[in-house]
């Protein structure tokens, strides 16, 4: 199953003065089983239902970051992953997680490294 990863608070706030956010007015697919994500996602709003043969595995709440490691690595997705009508998402691409990465000194930076070793 694809890693979700919780985040603090703060670590949440980092990330959204970084990157675009969207709110999804209907449910709609982030990516598929098989596909290699092209952003690692953000749930602050809402939830995300991860699927597997088209059952619900597993639902995601606000805080949650999926797609990560397929992103860094180029791998694809193990399970579909659609949000939920209502939700907000913020968008990571590989170059600000490298630039976050690259800071070294906020506590972001350590996550992330921590979570891609």
């Amino acid at each position: 199953m694809i890693n979700s990863i919780k985040l603090e608070s703060d670590t949440i706030t980092e990330i959204k003065i970084l990157s675009p956010k969207k709110k999804f007015s209907i449910s709609t697919p982030l990516f598929y089983e098989g596909q290699i994500p092209i952003v690692a996602f953000l749930l602050l709003e809402g939830s995300i239902h991860l699927l597997k043969n088209k059952k619900t595995k597993k639902i995601l709440r606000p805080g949650s970051l999926i797609g990560l490691n397929e992103l860094m690595t180029n791998s694809p997705a193990k399970i579909s992953a659609f949000v939920q009508a209502d939700s907000v998402i913020c968008f990571l691409d590989k170059s600000t997680i490298l630039e976050i990465i690259l800071e070294k000194n906020s506590s972001l930076a350590n996550l992330l490294q921590v979570e891609l070793k």
